[in-house]
């Protein structure tokens, strides 16, 4: 059966290879090389190997980690279990197939190219731990690879209910903020006695009793020839292995998952009044109920103020608190990114705004709920952080950042939700797995920095006021915000009301198909080359633009001597300038060019569906 399962496997793998999910597939897989190639290389370089020991139990843990967050944010297994709980096969039996197919792919590839660092670890010991580490490192690779595949089955009931959703929420920003952010920590193990003296005795226990470091465990003990802990660490690896098999074949025969339960109010919600009154009021109270119970949503609303926690909070690694102050402007400007497909997440549930005509009533709802969801979290973190934060200068600032960028969200998040809508299923269609959605990370990076856009206004009579020294002209910065933000909240909230109710139909056909209603009948090789240019086209744009760009262009300026994997800190600073302005351009051309091939695709298509019924007459 582990055959059948396997050709399936690649059948749809091949099939799939299009677009910007090959595009992103083949970022991923670049970088998870570059990561693979790392581990080789820590495991050769000349350290004390208890020091070397520790380092790379640390690494085997982030590969481990890596292998529990994946599914948990999207990339969920090809084959899923439950298209197979009606077939009459064994669950053990269904269980060893689909683990059989689990080990075919790039992902599994990669991680086994980073398990020969093991081997190579082994190799500077002897002969002895070097021919023990070969089927130990064979061990890790299944138990990472079931380990995947349970939490996955058992995260699929739990995140079904708005704590499971939280819980997501809370996963899926930490992957970005490690992604984008966790270099610090590296810089800070680097800088600090840890290469020299190594890892306390507390965080040496811990590390190597996590099962993920078995491997070096017993590579070490083999080293100084205590041969029955290098014997009992592989074997303990193994017992786990057969008991992650065992739970994941009962998962296997669980035919149903958990569902979210929706209960009513006690009583009719109180009628607001002023501007929540009749219809926009009802349309409030139905998104609040949303936001609170409809996993996506709760897990929507988490991200924002994770990401900025975890933001500000990542550099004091290295005592820099100059991140500090701006968690509340970060949570109002993540939460654009993050609530940029709210019709999309809907389903075909917007043929009940359409049919009663209330279009103008649901647009200003959601923005009003919108508020009412991010402006809390964003005041109260922005005057925490502000107060708790040494630096005195960032309070007007603060202020007049966070009412612009909560009224441009407001404005931005329903504008991009009509004018740029990504069908996703209805909510009783969804997986279990509430990050399995329509993909809008390209929509998501440009928003991001579109963003920046609505507080500029405020920002600049800031610092013009501490420019020239003048209270006044710093404190009004906060008015304009605010006027800002209500103007581009209203004017964009304005426009996707008469988008929706223009072209409301066409738009409910695309979140029923899944298609816009204008599609093209030709061309279909261009369309998916169009589609992988432009999902490398954002992927690699990201990395030159702010990694190999920004970050290397600040510190350079700021005097910082941080190298890492910055390209222009390995240069001169005359050098290093020139290569970081080029990435930041380089990366603003991919970003042009991304939108550009999104703008031709949509060219290119007929105009009205009616055409393609009398092309095909």
């Amino acid at each position: 059966m582990a055959g059948v399962l396997i050709r399936m496997k690649l059948s749809i793998i091949r099939n799939s290879m299009t677009g910007g999910r090959a595009a992103w597939m083949l970022v991923g897989a670049v970088l998870g090389l570059l990561f693979a190639a790392a581990t080789i290389w820590l495991s050769l370089v000349d350290l004390p190997d208890e020091v070397l020991g520790d380092l790379l139990a640390g690494v085997f843990g982030m590969w481990t980690l890596g292998w529990l967050i994946g599914p948990l944010w999207g990339g969920s297994a090809v084959l899923r279990a439950d298209h197979f709980t009606l077939l009459p096969v064994p669950r053990r039996r269904l269980a060893v197939g689909l683990l059989g197919a689990a080990f075919v792919g790039i992902t599994t590839a990669v991680t086994a190219l980073g398990f020969v660092g093991l081997i190579t670890y082994a190799a500077r010991q002897g002969l002895g731990p070097a021919l023990l580490a070969v089927p130990v490192a064979t061990l890790q690779l299944v138990f990472v690879v079931l380990l995947s595949r349970v939490v996955h089955a058992l995260f699929g009931v739990v995140a079904a209910s708005p704590v499971g959703a939280a819980i997501t929420g809370v996963l899926f920003a930490a992957m970005l903020v490690l992604t984008q952010s966790g270099w610090m920590i590296v810089v800070a193990v680097m800088y600090s006695d840890v290469l020299r003296t190594g890892f306390s005795d507390t965080t040496t226990v811990t590390l190597r009793a996590v099962p993920s470091s078995w491997g070096v465990v017993a590579v070490d003990a083999a080293g100084r020839g205590d041969w029955p802990l290098a014997l009992a660490a592989p074997a303990g690896l193994a017992l786990l292995c057969v008991l992650l098999l065992l739970v994941w074949s009962v998962e296997l025969g669980t035919p149903r998952r958990a569902r979210v339960t929706v209960r009513g109010g006690a009583g009719r919600a109180p009628v607001a009044g002023g501007p929540l009154a009749g219809a926009t009021g009802a349309v409030v109270r139905k998104e609040l109920r949303t936001w609170w119970r409809d996993p996506l949503r709760t897990t929507t609303a988490v991200v924002p103020v994770v990401w900025a926690l975890g933001t500000v909070l990542l550099p004091l690694t290295f005592d820099a608190r100059l991140l500090l102050p701006w968690a509340g402007p970060a949570v109002a400007l993540f939460a654009i990114t993050s609530a940029c497909n709210l019709y999309g997440q809907d389903g075909t549930a917007l043929w009940q705004t359409i049919t009663t005509g209330t279009e103008r009533a649901d647009v200003r709802g959601r923005q009003w709920a919108y508020l009412l969801v991010f402006a809390p979290p964003a005041v109260v973190l922005g005057v925490a952080s502000a107060w708790w934060s040494p630096i005195a200068w960032t309070w007007p600032w603060v202020a007049a950042a966070v009412p612009a960028l909560l009224g441009g969200g407001a404005g931005l998040a329903v504008h991009s939700s009509v004018f740029g809508l990504v069908p996703g299923p209805d909510a009783h269609k969804r997986p279990s797995n509430p990050l399995e959605r329509a993909d809008t990370t390209g929509r998501s990076n440009v928003l991001f920095w579109v963003g920046l856009l609505p507080p500029a206004p405020a920002l600049t009579l800031v610092y013009l006021g501490t420019r020239f020294d003048s209270p006044w002209l710093t404190w009004s910065g906060v008015p304009v915000g605010v006027l800002t933000g209500v103007a581009v909240a209203w004017a964009l909230g304005a426009a996707a009301a008469r988008k929706l109710g223009a072209d409301g139909s066409d738009l409910l056909h695309t979140m029923r198909t899944g298609r816009p209603t204008v599609v093209r009948t030709a061309g279909a090789d261009g369309s998916r080359r169009g589609g992988t240019v432009e999902g490398l086209s954002w992927g690699l744009g990201s990395i030159l633009l702010i990694p190999q760009g920004i970050v290397p262009l600040v510190f350079i300026l700021s005097g910082v001597t941080v190298r890492s994997w910055f390209l222009a800190m390995y240069v001169r600073p005359a050098f290093g300038v020139p290569i970081a302005v080029a990435s930041i351009l380089a990366g603003l051309a991919l970003y042009a060019r991304a939108l550009m091939t999104r703008v031709d695709k949509r060219a290119d298509a007929p105009a009205t569906a009616g055409d393609r019924e009398l092309e095909s007459v």
